[in-house]
């Protein structure tokens, strides 16, 4: 086979597989591409209708503990009314009169007031007086109420029931003058209806009518179906493998997707918050939501796109092989010279004398000829060149890779003895005793950042607590960090306040220092007998008190700019009680400004939110929950700010007991 029969079998493989390539790829591709387009907007489906599924299911009881607390709030009020009308001496008729205007203006519709045996001797709607504990018949629901009378409990709120006609709620509270019972109800028959409207059903058919899917349903947990709607009247089944695929949905997992004859069934497990979520387990309750869309338009698709790329294919076919036909016909000749001239040059014997006749002709192949000479005749002597300047890049490189190792092994033993005297700052055990509860932890990060926290005992009653981060890193911070531990230690003494240690430990740092950092501080003086809490902060965040019911206060108001700024600054100082169970929360930069992988900082807002979520935990336990909020917010694409530094501090005892202790 001669060379000009190889080059046209060469160049009409070459574009018959590059057609069929290019084809087949963009065939699959679309396919691909629709497959992945119908596929999300599948899950789409089914997670918007497993949410709306959960959505209905939960706001009944969200709407039921909204009217809850409204008629709660309308009982304290009512009560307050009573009371005060009775003290300005109103007669009974003209507190009902009073009663009736108040139900008729958009008030409760029902108002039942008790004197101190449970008769109710006020009320809006006409008729006897019933007493409350006896089987009253025609008067409200009033059994469970009876308890308010003694205030226990101070409040009740019944279920909603039929009561001449009407589906009542009640809710009742205990007399603020005297021992009686203050109980107002609602109709709530309009909200059921509306509740009903918006169940499972409801939701099927709104999505049906979008005509974004072919069917729809809504399973319970063992598969059988709830709810479910079709464009097609006879579209509305399942088969038995569709079944155990929704049997088989995790309740926590993601939406999943499967072939399903020629349509694509997504399923998505119905996700419940709060106590609905132990209940999606039982029979009745929507557990899993599918939806069906139709699945034969990536297949079409392939088959349209493969039937035109062979029809183009075959019409390139036809034309490269005549191309190559006159190609190879026309320019052998200074083709074979040149590839004689670049295999001498590959083997290293290339003679400029070969390319006579070929760089002779004054076509593009003789142009290119005299170029490959002159650029063959260039590369030998550039070959030698480099050969010369790889050997003197190869020392060169050799010693700047061992400057690079000391350089790096040198600032790891930097780095380690900032550890090391970070680590031995850091108190080694802190205070124990049955008035308050003591917690505290570093997580290390990746670089020194000289934070630190401390707890002195400066006589039996006061401690001091501090926490504090400097500038920088490495070594410079570390000694930072021990000038400003040193400077508070040195002026913490019994009867100095938290502002006077800041503004020694500011003269200090800006006068001694020899660098030029900085270091933000939170100083306590903490009173375990009286649960006193004198406190400043020289520009420090992340200060918080924690109250028993989870209100989250930060306590970064009072102080003064940070340590080593400006000589002669000023420090005020604040105080705050902490009563049973309150707790102080102090932690460094490193918590507050760790960013995700959107550059989010962690911030005070989630702070509090995490602290807040915390209510009832021990100091351990309330820390390690917070540390792991932030790592969750970080994620794997986020960046811890430096050290992770935590002291918090719990009151266990009544400040009233401590005081009378002392």
């Amino acid at each position: 086979m001669t060379f000009q029969q190889r080059l046209i079998l060469l160049v009409t493989g070459l574009v018959l597989l590059a057609v069929a390539a290019v084809t087949t790829t963009m065939a699959w591709t679309t396919r691909a591409a629709l497959t992945e387009r119908i596929e999300t907007e599948a899950r789409l489906a089914a997670g918007l209708l497993a949410r709306g599924a959960a959505q209905s299911r939960d706001i009944p009881q969200e709407i039921d503990a909204l009217l809850s607390e409204r008629l709660l709030s309308e009982a304290t009020l009512t009560a307050h009314l009573v009371a005060l009308a009775e003290t300005a001496k109103l007669a009974p008729r003209a507190i009902n009169d009073r009663l009736k205007q108040i139900a008729e203006a958009g008030g409760p519709d029902e108002m039942w007031i008790t004197d101190n045996r449970g008769r109710a001797y006020l009320h809006n709607l006409s008729g006897p007086d019933p007493l409350f504990g006896q089987d009253a018949k025609g008067g409200p629901r009033h059994g469970a109420y009876t308890g308010l009378l003694n205030r226990s409990p101070a409040s009740v709120v019944s279920e909603p029931a039929m009561e001449n006609g009407k589906l009542m709620k009640f809710a009742g509270v205990a007399g603020v003058d005297k021992p009686r019972i203050v109980q107002v109800g609602a109709d709530v028959r309009r909200l059921g209806d509306m509740l009903r409207k918006s169940g499972a059903d409801g939701l099927v058919d709104g999505l049906i009518a979008t005509r974004a899917v072919e069917a729809a349903w809504l399973l319970d947990r063992d598969g059988r179906v709830l709810a479910r709607g079709a464009v097609v009247a006879d579209g509305t089944s399942l088969s038995d493998a569709d079944t155990a695929a929704a049997k088989a949905v995790l309740p926590g997992g993601d939406v999943t997707v499967r072939v399903s004859g020629n349509s694509l069934l997504a399923l998505a497990p119905i996700k419940y918050a709060g106590p609905t979520a132990a209940a999606a387990s039982a029979t009745g309750v929507p557990a899993v939501a599918a939806v069906r869309v139709a699945y034969s338009e990536p297949g079409a698709m392939l088959s349209r796109q493969l039937k035109i790329g062979g029809l183009v294919g075959i019409f390139v076919l036809a034309l490269g092989v005549y191309a190559c036909m006159r190609f190879a016909r026309d320019q052998m000749a200074p083709v074979e010279r040149l590839g004689e001239a670049v295999k001498a040059m590959e083997a290293g014997r290339f003679n400029p004398l070969t390319l006579n006749e070929a760089a002779g002709r004054d076509d593009e192949f003789g142009r290119l000829s005299r170029v490959f000479r002159r650029m063959a005749m260039e590369a030998n002597a550039r070959e030698e060149t480099l050969d010369a300047q790889l050997v003197m890049r190869g020392a060169e490189l050799e010693t700047k890779s061992e400057k690079l190792a000391a350089a790096e092994q040198l600032i790891e033993e930097e780095q380690r003895a900032a550890r090391d005297v970070q680590s031995n700052l850091l108190p080694r055990q802190l205070p124990v005793g049955r008035d308050s509860q003591f917690y505290g932890i570093l997580v290390p990060g990746h670089a020194v950042s000289g934070d630190f926290y401390d707890v002195v005992e400066l006589d039996e009653r006061h401690s001091l607590l501090v926490a504090a981060g400097v500038s920088g890193g490495g070594v410079p911070a570390a000694f930072l960090m021990l000038m400003v531990r040193g400077a508070i230690r040195e002026a913490a003494r019994p009867g100095v306040g938290p502002a006077a240690i800041l503004t020694h430990a500011n003269e200090r740092l800006c006068g001694e220092s020899p660098f030029n950092g900085f270091a933000t501080a939170f100083v306590a003086v903490y009173d375990r007998a009286a649960g006193t809490l004198v406190h400043a902060s020289a520009g420090h965040r992340g200060a918080a008190r924690i109250a028993t019911d989870g209100a989250v206060q930060f306590l970064s108001e009072a102080g003064g700019p940070p340590l080593g700024v400006r000589r002669g600054a000023p420090y005020s100082e604040a105080t705050t009680v902490m009563t049973q169970d309150d707790t102080l929360f102090l932690c460094t930069d490193g918590v507050l400004q760790s960013v995700d992988g959107q550059r989010e900082p962690f911030g005070e807002a989630r702070l509090a939110a995490a602290l807040a979520h915390s209510r009832g935990m021990s100091v351990r336990d309330r820390t390690e929950m917070v540390l792991r909020t932030v790592q969750a917010h970080v994620g794997a694409d986020g960046i811890l700010a430096g050290d992770l530094v935590c002291l918090v501090m719990r009151r266990l005892l009544p400040v009233t007991e401590t005081a009378e202790a002392v």
